[in-house]
């Protein structure tokens, strides 16, 4: 198994990945929820420093600032992308996420 980060911008689908694979029985974390982000659009570092040190087997999926300083940490690193109009239609009508 390997740790992944599946990253990309608001409305590109990362919540709907995640919640797929973790219906297939993977450890998932969300960082837009539980407090993982914090002011400033930064993931909290030494939380996701105990994430990875933990598990071997994660997947993580989020957006911010300072996610580049654990690209190492990550077997796979997958950027979700969608067309602008697409995004925004999604973002404008979801009702899980604010």
């Amino acid at each position: 198994m390997s740790r992944i980060l599946i990253t990309g911008m608001s409305g590109a689908g990362k919540s709907t990945l995640l919640a797929e694979l973790a219906c297939r029985g993977r450890v998932t974390v969300d960082t837009d929820f539980d407090g993982w982000e914090l002011t400033g659009g930064v993931w909290d570092e030494p939380r996701m420093n105990d994430l990875l040190s933990h598990h071997a087997d994660v997947v993580v999926s989020g957006t911010a600032e300072n996610q580049g300083r654990f690209y190492d940490r990550f077997e796979h690193v997958v950027l979700l992308s969608a067309p602008i109009d697409v995004l925004i239609e999604r973002i404008a009508t979801r009702i899980n996420n604010p």
